[in-house]
């Protein structure tokens, strides 16, 4: 390991959050380089310095005694869950999408097999398909020092029309002169 690579990886070595591999690294890297010890130990001043600020601002700080009993009286959030609607978001939508595919499946399938329908082969058809699905979209906004988000969805709703069969061309005589 060199200087730069070590530097790379310096938090996380102050942390102790490496694998034991490229620990084993940093420590031989160590032992040889005394510019990377010095940044070490900097390092962990810093981190030792901003853990007892830390701990300081906040052994100090405590809710005004009207604020405790507010929030010790409240109520607790009931979870909003809707099992309809999560088996809807899960499966249904997936559904009627592979449903619709099945369809177009199938209509090409007659399609490609004209005898089987019956009718005119001459006329042609046309097919329409829509369908529908819902996405998700999550908003974040700030009011005052809140940070609000928001969970909403929006439907999209997908048309096409598909011409499935085409005219068939009658076959032209050709006559030879005699």
């Amino acid at each position: 390991m060199n200087c730069r690579h070590f530097q790379n990886r310096l938090y996380e070595y102050v942390e102790g959050s490496l694998s034991a591999g490229t620990q084993a690294a940093a420590d031989k890297h160590l032992v040889a380089c005394s510019a990377c010890r010095q940044v070490v130990r900097q390092e962990q001043q810093r981190a030792q310095f901003l853990f007892d600020r830390l701990r300081q601002d906040t052994e100090s700080l405590a809710l005004r005694p009207e604020v405790r009993r507010r929030i010790l009286a409240s109520p607790a959030p009931a979870p909003v869950q809707n099992p309809i609607i999560d088996l809807w978001n899960r499966f249904a939508w997936p559904l009627g999408l592979a449903a619709s595919l099945l369809l177009v499946a199938a209509i090409l399938l007659i399609n490609h097999f004209p005898g089987a329908r019956g009718d005119d082969l001459n006329a042609p058809s046309a097919v329409s398909i829509e369908a529908s699905y819902r996405v998700p979209i999550y908003k974040f906004r700030k009011e005052d020092n809140l940070v609000l988000d928001t969970l909403s969805y929006e439907t999209v709703v997908v048309s096409e029309t598909l011409w499935t069969t085409k005219p068939i061309r009658e076959k032209q005589e050709r006559k030879m002169p005699l």
